[in-house]
């Protein structure tokens, strides 16, 4: 029998003991509750799926509304502050011009190697502040999966923490009941 048959046969002993002698009441009760877990599990991933729409209707929203209000212009920069030691980035002071023709000065990110009178691009919102790009349709949907995903993470994390639970408090039934029954072997001599 291959390692991965022999892992897969106890596995289905955990969720199914059986009949036995051997298996008793709270083995059926942690199978149960393992089986449970498994169901619940599998049921989540449909509500995961709902989340993931739902997050990524809203995110959509956000996104059409950045991309209808940020718009991007080219700066030119004035100085330059150089990266820090942890970041590859650095920032810049530049000035771009607005829709209504005034000039506006500011500090935006700056890339390695940006120098002086260069020109670095850079989304303005319709004050003309800097802000970060908009949100792209790709990025709604990354934000939308990484929810869809964090539900079902936690939701198995807290079945997982259910099942160790019941398992831990089985096992000491079980320990109870042996102890108990050790004892009532080794008080009763008559029967040896």
């Amino acid at each position: 029998m291959s390692p991965f048959t022999l892992w897969l046969s106890r596995q289905w002993r955990l969720i199914r003991p059986g009949r036995g002698s051997l298996a008793r009441s709270w083995d059926r009760a942690e199978a149960a509750v393992l089986a449970t877990a498994v169901l619940a599990a599998l049921f989540a991933v449909p509500v995961a799926g709902v989340v993931v729409s739902e997050v990524r209707a809203a995110q959509m929203a956000v996104s059409r509304q950045q991309q209808a209000e940020r718009r991007e212009v080219d700066a030119l920069v004035l100085d330059v502050t150089p990266p820090s030691p942890e970041s590859d980035d650095g920032t810049a002071t530049a000035v771009w011009r607005l829709p209504d023709g005034s000039d506006r000065t500011g500090t935006v990110p700056a890339g390695r190697g940006t120098g002086p009178g260069d020109r670095v691009p850079v989304w303005v919102d319709p004050a003309g502040e800097p802000v970060p790009a908009p949100l792209t349709a790709s990025g709604a949907l990354t934000v939308a999966l990484a929810a869809g995903l964090l539900v079902w993470l936690g939701v198995v994390a807290a079945l997982g923490l259910l099942v160790a639970l019941v398992r831990t408090g089985l096992g000491r039934l079980r320990l109870a009941a042996w102890e108990r029954e050790w004892s009532e072997l080794g008080s009763d001599k008559t029967r040896w």
